[in-house]
């Protein structure tokens, strides 16, 4: 890219933002199309297009396909990592409405059995001929998609939510009410990692966006581990919350 085409980009998103900033395009608006803006501002619409994806990757806007271009509003982050959001409400959906955020689960494929294979099988420490409910899906809050989920569950115990992919349905709750199992731990393995060219689109974020990669193990009170979790989510939404015990020979 030449200099000078870089700088013409930069222009375009330093006038964006100063749109924004100034309230002329509020949060929550859409924004007048690419070639509305590459008019008005007399510029390509690669141009343009190159600007909002810039904006995107900075979290200013939000680029819907076959939507449009929207102000972000003010996102909360979600706290992750010694799993507040499992231990206090469990889960994100949860988390997220006690915020007042409007949520949602969509589905990338339907739920259905399989066999567990060997490199799921080796996570869950389980025979790759054991069945599995898969559950692979994408959870967004406020039309913002926050991350990918690709969960595997014992089949033996929540087969009975085969098909129940429309509304949310609080697993933990169900679990207990139908198997009286309680989810009593969890562990959680995190890295940060570029995405792929998938990820980026079902998440809206651009290739040079980070994301979290976050595989996810929960046992139950009996110590069945019943679900294994590979998350990969926006890593701009995302913040990471610790804590622990310091041994007293740290103080000798």
């Amino acid at each position: 890219m030449s200099p000078e085409k870089e700088t013409k980009i930069d222009e375009i998103v330093e006038e964006l933002q100063k749109r924004i900033t100034q309230g002329f395009y509020a949060a929550g608006q859409r924004l007048p199309s690419e070639r509305e803006i590459a008019d008005e501002l007399n510029v390509s619409r690669v141009t343009v297009h190159t600007a909002l994806l810039r904006l995107q990757a900075e979290n200013i806007v939000d680029i819907v396909p076959r939507g449009g271009v929207f102000v972000r509003s003010a996102s909360t982050k979600a706290i992750i990592a010694s799993g507040p959001e499992l231990k206090q409400v469990g889960s994100f959906i949860r988390a997220m409405e006690r915020q007042g955020k409007q949520t949602l689960v969509r589905f990338i494929e339907p739920s259905s059995i399989i066999l567990v294979g060997d490199t799921v099988g080796a996570k869950m420490e389980t025979d790759p001929t054991t069945k599995v409910l898969r559950r692979y899906r994408l959870h967004i809050v406020d039309r913002v998609p926050y991350r990918i989920l690709d969960s595997y569950y014992l089949a033996s115990l929540l087969r009975d939510l085969l098909g129940k992919d429309e509304g949310y349905i609080p697993l933990f709750k169900w679990l207990r009410e139908h198997t009286g199992l309680r989810a009593a731990q969890a562990v959680e393995r995190l890295d940060c990692r570029m995405p792929s060219a998938e990820e980026a689109a079902l998440l809206n974020i651009s290739r040079g966006q980070p994301v979290v990669d976050m595989d996810r193990w929960v046992w139950a009170d009996d110590n069945t581990l019943f679900e294994y979790t590979h998350m990969v989510a926006n890593g701009a939404l995302h913040e990471f919350s610790y804590s622990y015990n310091i041994d007293e020979e740290a103080s000798k």
